[in-house]
């Protein structure tokens, strides 16, 4: 994986970004925070620390808010942030950087003459993430090909398929590779995955090892290939790259494509958004997941499930119908058996129909 700092930095390098304000984005909180603002205000943020996924922890209107800039910071720093309107949606744009540091307007002209071929090659891929807080469209999940060939008849069968698809999807290749330079990962576990098979097919790509084995090389190290001959990523790559890159900034991981055939999904791993508020490392721990499914019995569904220590679940569900809003309800009691069975602790089972929150 590339460090969050060089990627945040590299976000400089996406061509006709306009001068006077860039694009900063929020990550936590911001629909509180910005919830009597209109486009065009201006608010002040004072950072108040780096956190270790990049991202700045600051307060904006005396609240706590997150934040992926376009540039280095720290903290005692204020920015001036515009409220703006794109796609709909509010976002942020810095105006100015009050500090001892070179202004936010003018970082963009030192940071673009220092890139490399390899930084500009990431640059081009950020042009489609970074945007006025866009973010990257969800990694194809099995080369978008069904996980299993029919409907699973319980869970279990499917928790295990749905495992192995998250791990050879080529998101944490990177760290797939430490683990095989430590010996804890095969070498066919690596080629299973996209950088893998592609790497597999071309000789001159490969690490050899100081055993007789030899892993295909990372997304950076191929970068710097294409980078150098003169092309860019390969075309099936790009999608995974610009997911790695976002990750990176928001530690959110979304995939979407078939489980079984004919039936889409929509998925979503990312950090509680309690983590960056809290050092405690219980707190460190959580995570959450999300789905989104259109079944033919109950329509749209949007579930959040929050994974906390000692086995503990919360579920919020929410659906497009009061007819599958009951049935679900009549089978809570039926779902908390499943998951005491799994060893899991129900605590809080949350269901709704309506419009989903994004």
């Amino acid at each position: 994986m590339i460090p969050a700092d060089v990627a945040s930095r590299l976000k400089l390098a996406v061509p006709d970004q306009p001068a006077a304000t860039q694009p900063v984005t929020p990550l936590k909180n911001l629909p509180d925070v910005l919830s009597d603002l209109v486009p065009g205000q201006r608010v002040m943020a004072e950072i108040q620390a780096l956190l270790p996924n990049g991202s700045y922890r600051a307060v904006v209107a005396q609240r706590d808010i997150t934040l992926a800039l376009p540039f280095s910071a720290k903290k005692g720093d204020s920015l001036e942030l515009e409220v703006v309107e794109s796609d709909g949606k509010l976002t942020l744009a810095v105006v100015n950087s009050r500090s001892g540091s070179t202004s936010a307007s003018s970082t963009p002209d030192s940071v673009s003459t220092s890139l490399s071929n390899t930084g500009k090659l990431i640059g081009d891929l950020l042009g489609g993430v970074g945007e006025q807080g866009k973010r990257a469209a969800p990694a194809p999940l099995n080369g978008n090909q069904p996980l299993v060939d029919d409907l699973p008849g319980s869970a279990p069968q499917l928790a295990p398929i749905l495992k192995e698809a998250l791990s050879k999807s080529g998101v944490f290749y990177e760290a797939h590779q430490a683990r095989w330079v430590a010996g804890e990962l095969p070498t066919d576990a690596l080629r299973q995955e996209p950088q893998g098979k592609l790497s597999s097919a071309t000789p001159n790509a490969t690490i050899e090892s100081k055993n007789t084995d030899s892993a295909p090389t990372s997304v950076a190290a191929r970068a710097e290939s294409s980078a150098q001959a003169g092309t860019t990523i390969p075309r099936d790559l790009t999608p995974i790259v610009q997911q790695q890159l976002d990750a990176l900034a928001t530690q959110n991981y979304a995939w979407q494509g078939q489980i079984w055939p004919g039936q889409q999904m929509q998925w979503e791993i990312t950090e509680n958004p309690d983590n960056a508020r809290s050092a405690d490392s219980e707190a460190a721990g959580r995570w959450q997941t999300r789905l989104k499914l259109t079944l033919p019995m109950l329509g749209g569904i949007d579930t959040v499930l929050r994974l906390r220590p000692n086995g503990e679940v919360d579920i919020s569900m929410t659906t497009d119908s009061e007819n599958s809003e009951s049935r679900l309800r009549q089978g809570a009691t039926a779902l908390r058996t499943q998951m005491e069975a799994a060893g899991l602790n129900l605590t809080q089972l949350l269901v709704q129909h309506g419009e989903a929150t994004s």
